[in-house]
């Protein structure tokens, strides 16, 4: 079920193609968005009976929708999903900037200040896994910081509708804007607009190929936080980790989507032997068996290192979404390892980090963990600065004046003369 590489050779390629799935889907996506950015809400409809087999009567969620699924979530969902908000909101607080003012020796005062962005548009797949920690870990760090207006666009079942727990969740945490639209199409709406939809200035979210491909495509147009999926994870352990739980992270997040992609990294032949028999083990236990199988078949692999040493740097070369590191000395790889979430040891599942730690879960995906971390508060707010050289002019202005010219831009230097006249 998940092959054993045997060369780093084979792991590149493996990884290359299961990256290029994104590039795959352009020309497909580039077709919607269009026809999205042409006819709007026509656009919309045709393309959700198409794609999804659903016919939306309405874009736009009607508030009574959403007082109607707030009775359908029992409370004991409520009472779980407030604390993991509330753990979401703790973590992400302390992640609000502070502005500051510099006093430059000539009398120049430049300050760097932050604003939030005015409206946003989060993606929250939904289909057969409504996610509704997906809405927690983008609609709280855009509250925290300060955005006025947040825009909710989740794919719609059979009766039109989005996914009732997802309404309900979006009621708990005061969202009222929401669109019945999935894949590139609900995109295109949040970046372009139609008659229902009103545009956003960033967009946020993961999704499947699609999404991702519809996000990069529009971010010339609209800001978008990152290309987020598929999901992807790399285990690394040792002769000390318990093959069960090994496997169980794997199957965690292969169950995504066939399009994830679920490694294990190891130093011990044994180690790989008893995870694939925990592998067939648990997922014939499990009704996401079919997705399990086809993803690890597809895009997992088992490689078997010479050390750990070893499998950190390979794991580093993939620089992946999430980590597990489940060996003897878990907490001595963590400050060496690239990775967008790192979990550490056996007892923690990246299922931890999914729900209920509080750290984001909306990663970078494709290697992007080289360059930029997970989805936070400072995705959602923008920093300026302010200059004041009112008492500074006459104190630096030649100065300024020879820079200019220095550069041929004699406009520029003009406008520093005809000051100091």
């Amino acid at each position: 079920m998940l092959p054993i590489l045997k060369s780093l050779q084979e792991i590149n390629r493996r990884i290359k193609l299961n990256r290029e799935v994104i590039e795959i889907n352009y020309a497909n996506v580039q077709d919607i968005l269009s026809a999205v950015r042409k006819q709007g809400d026509r656009a919309l409809i045709d393309l959700t009976q198409t794609y999804d087999g659903v016919v939306l009567s309405d874009i736009s969620i009607a508030e009574q929708e959403i007082i109607d699924a707030r009775q359908l979530i029992d409370d004991n969902l409520k009472f779980i999903v407030n604390e993991a908000a509330e753990n979401i909101r703790r973590f992400h607080f302390p992640q609000f900037p502070d502005s500051y003012t510099l006093d430059q020796p000539d009398g120049t005062v430049v300050t760097w200040n932050w604003r939030p962005i005015d409206r946003v548009g989060i993606y929250v797949p939904g289909g057969n896994y409504p996610l509704l920690s997906t809405l927690l870990m983008n609609v709280i760090p855009a509250q925290v910081a300060g955005v006025k207006e947040i825009a909710v666009c989740t794919p719609p079942n059979q009766d039109g509708l989005p996914d009732k727990t997802i309404l309900a969740t979006c009621d708990l945490l005061g969202i009222d804007e929401i669109y019945g639209l999935g894949g590139a199409q609900a995109i295109s709406a949040l970046a372009y607009g139609s008659e229902s939809v009103q545009a956003v200035h960033k967009i946020t979210g993961p999704g499947n190929a699609y999404v991702t491909a519809a996000k990069q495509l529009v971010s010339s147009y609209v800001g978008i936080d990152m290309a987020a999926g598929p999901t992807e994870v790399i285990v690394i352990a040792d002769e000390n980790a318990k093959p069960e739980y090994v496997a169980a992270e794997l199957i965690s997040q292969a169950e995504h989507d066939v399009n994830a992609i679920a490694v294990l990294l190891t130093n011990s032949r044994v180690c790989a032997k008893q995870v694939i028999k925990e592998i067939t083990r648990l997922t014939a236990q499990l009704i996401t068996s079919g997705t399990i199988v086809q993803s690890l078949m597809k895009n997992g692999f088992i490689f078997v290192a010479d050390s750990i040493a070893e499998c950190m740097d390979i794991s580093n070369t993939i620089a992946p979404e999430h980590l597990s590191l489940q060996t003897k000395d878990a907490s001595s790889l963590k400050d060496g390892a690239i990775a967008g979430a790192i979990f550490i040891g056996s007892n923690t599942p990246v299922a931890w980090g999914d729900y209920w730690s509080g750290a984001n879960h909306t990663l970078p995906t494709s290697g992007q963990s080289r360059y930029r971390g997970p989805l936070n508060v400072l995705d959602f707010m923008v920093p300026y600065s302010i200059i004041d050289s009112s008492n500074a002019i006459a104190n630096s202005g030649e100065k300024v004046i020879d820079f200019a010219n220095s550069e041929g831009l004699f406009g520029h230097a003009e406008s520093i003369k005809v000051r100091l006249k």
